[in-house]
């Protein structure tokens, strides 16, 4: 394949934490291994104001998140091939205009991740327009119900879903005439070495809450809340002696005493996602990754399949998740295990630990054979036509 130019849409100075870093990092970083040439861009409207951690709310201030993305992007050797144009500012930061513009215009595709970012004419003249939903369920619910965002949507050419099964009309959703194709998140492997240890906890990171996220599916209402998963299962210490498991989370509020009290070893999500390299290290040290899934994934089956849990397998900590139908493509039971109330989650962490070498090499192998950028980027760019 020719050197292409590549444009990466997306938003990091917005929600500057781990996770969401992470993604786009692999993203970047992906491509770049391929041999292309990459910038990333973010653009703001009223709906994006930066958030920063260390305030705890969003303000017309990015200087926080610009500072964590010219790090990112100095450590995967992009420095300097960034953009954050911020209406608030009234600035544009990282490469000047006329250099953004300019490679805008003659890239060969133009890959808006999660679709928040303004469509600005020089950024749609890419040869090929492209858009990854990372939000299944929720986006396709979004985009039936709402003129604004489907207009938005079809401005793209190809439309990529990490909910897996979406495509294939399994799931029931209405995909308002979009041809989705299903793609994983990629990562870059060997930025997730496994460590010798065996891990002291199973851990995971994530929200407590989202307002406004709910949907309503054939007149059935369809949770986005992890709160409401973990309720189910608040005894599950309780059932494990000897078991670690850690719950880390932002916006517990109230709620991170109450889980406290029954043997969940409770952290702020926040204090450790603003370090994007603490959460990092904190995957990497853990035993494993034990969390829930979104109640909208779960019930129709989207097959998706978190990014997080993906750097989990990555770096040969067995995942255990609520079964969101991912077991269409990829393989259950050895490094990845799935659970289904109080009961199967008992279950599911003993068989992990029973054989916890197995498990290790088992997610290491699904990390390799799903995941890895290498593969995962290719046939994202096949489909794009290239």
């Amino acid at each position: 394949m020719r050197k292409l130019k590549v444009v990466v849409g997306g938003y990091a100075v917005g929600f500057p934490l781990g996770g969401q870093v992470w993604m786009l990092m692999h993203m970047l970083k992906g491509l770049t291994r391929l041999g292309h040439e990459v910038i990333f861009l973010e653009d703001t409207a009223e709906w994006a104001l930066p958030f920063d951690p260390n305030k705890g709310y969003a303000s017309a201030d990015s200087s926080h998140g610009r500072k964590v993305l010219a790090e990112a992007m100095e450590a995967i050797g992009l420095g300097g091939r960034w953009a954050y144009n911020s209406i608030f500012e009234n600035k544009l930061w990282g490469m000047e205009r006329d250099a953004l513009e300019n490679y805008c215009v003659n890239a060969d595709l133009f890959l808006n991740v999660s679709g928040v970012i303004p469509l600005r004419e020089p950024y749609m003249k890419a040869k090929v327009r492209a858009i990854i939903d990372t939000d299944p369920i929720f986006t396709q619910s979004k985009i039936a119900g709402d003129d604004w965002t489907r207009d938005y949507y079809k401005r793209h050419d190809v439309f990529f879903t990490v909910g897996c099964n979406i495509p294939t009309g399994s799931t029931g959703i209405d995909l308002a005439g979009i041809e989705y194709i299903p793609t994983r998140m990629p990562v870059v492997l060997d930025m997730w070495p496994m460590r010798e240890a065996p891990g002291q906890a199973f851990t995971t990171i994530g929200s407590w809450d989202a307002q406004g996220r709910d949907i309503v599916h054939e007149g059935k209402r369809l949770s986005w809340r992890k709160c409401e998963k973990y309720e189910r299962i608040i005894d599950l210490p309780s059932t494990l002696p000897g078991v670690v498991l850690d719950l880390t989370m932002s916006g517990m509020k109230e709620d991170a005493k109450r889980f406290a009290a029954h043997g969940w070893n409770v952290r702020d999500a926040l204090l450790l996602s603003k370090d994007i390299w603490a959460y990092h290290d904190y995957i990497l040290d853990s035993k494993g990754e034990f969390t829930v899934a979104k109640e909208q994934n779960i019930q129709l089956k989207s097959g998706w399949f978190s990014d997080r849990s993906a750097t989990y397998l990555a770096s040969g900590r067995p995942v255990i998740v609520e079964d969101t139908g991912f077991g269409t493509y990829l393989p259950v039971g050895e490094g990845l295990v799935t659970f289904d109330g109080v009961d199967n989650a008992k279950a599911a962490i003993e068989n992990v630990l029973s054989d916890y070498p197995r498990h290790r090499a088992g997610a290491r192998r699904i990390a390799e054979e799903f995941f890895d950028a290498d593969k995962v980027l290719a046939e994202l760019l096949a489909a794009c036509g290239f």
